[in-house]
């Protein structure tokens, strides 16, 4: 189990800020959706967690480990990415796109153990039946699931998702976040989801870090952050909240205004 600490993360292109001075702690096996508009920073938080970014300043400790002293391939056995959704080429099967998420602990050569950590989280996610398919010809909730199994069997405490529902329709999308949900529980990772619909970061989060040019506005449990006041002052818009078993869903009712 992995706990969270960020402080003060900068980033910037030339004279763009797009981080803003970010704090945050993160608990350990927890899910923590990252929620705001577009340009507010939120993949931008990932990508400086994964080195694909470096934060001009600020620290992030994955445990008791500063990210800036980490080489790339640690960062990998501590940390998995899921990109956001696209074009994907993968022309492999299902069980070799899943294997290359174990290359941040393989040799030049993959190992029995390796196959077999890639055959119980296919088990586990409920895809072991399409192993053998070539990932190219599945449909787009299939290669989530499988790009999310590929995450898994890194074998991190952290997992990192970019929009993993954009491009799903609803019953994929159910289907994917019940999945990770499942896998905070059952092997207490912690999970960081970038998310633009609201209502699906209401449902399966334990928290929620909201996101305005490129500083928070808000973090906590979704009740507190769904609220109809940040809703207008960070998106623009009227909306109305509803709670549901404690569960805050939104109904967006009209624009306020312009939102940069």
């Amino acid at each position: 189990m992995v706990k969270i600490k960020i402080k003060d993360i900068c980033f910037g292109y030339s004279s763009t800020r797009i981080l803003d001075n970010l704090s945050i702690d993160i608990d350990s096996s927890s899910f923590l959706s990252i929620v705001g508009p577009n340009g507010a920073g939120k993949s931008t938080l990932l990508k400086c967690m994964n080195q694909i970014l470096f934060p001009d300043s600020g620290d992030i400790h994955l445990g008791e480990c500063n990210l800036r002293k980490m080489k790339r391939m640690e960062v990998a056995r501590n940390c998995a990415y899921v990109p956001q959704s696209s074009k994907r080429v993968f022309p492999t099967t299902v069980f070799d796109t899943v294997l290359m998420g174990r290359r941040p602990h393989m040799g030049w050569l993959e190992s029995e153990d390796d196959k077999e950590k890639v055959w119980q989280v296919l088990e586990e996610m409920g895809i072991d039946d399409l192993a053998l398919c070539n990932f190219d010809e599945l449909s787009g909730g299939q290669q989530q699931k499988i790009l999310v199994a590929r995450a898994l069997v890194q074998d991190t405490g952290v997992i990192l998702l970019d929009e993993p529902t954009s491009d799903l329709d609803p019953w994929h999308q159910l289907d994917v976040m019940e999945s990770v949900k499942r896998l905070v529980h059952d092997r207490e990772v912690t999970v960081l989801m970038v998310v633009h619909d609201l209502n699906i970061a209401s449902k399966y989060s334990d928290r929620i870090l909201m996101l305005k040019e490129g500083k928070i506005v808000a973090a906590g449990e979704p009740s507190s952050v769904m609220t109809a006041e940040n809703l207008a002052n960070v998106y623009g818009v009227e909306s109305h909240v509803y709670n549901y078993n404690n569960i805050p869903y939104i109904v967006l009712l009209r624009q306020l205004g312009a939102v940069c």
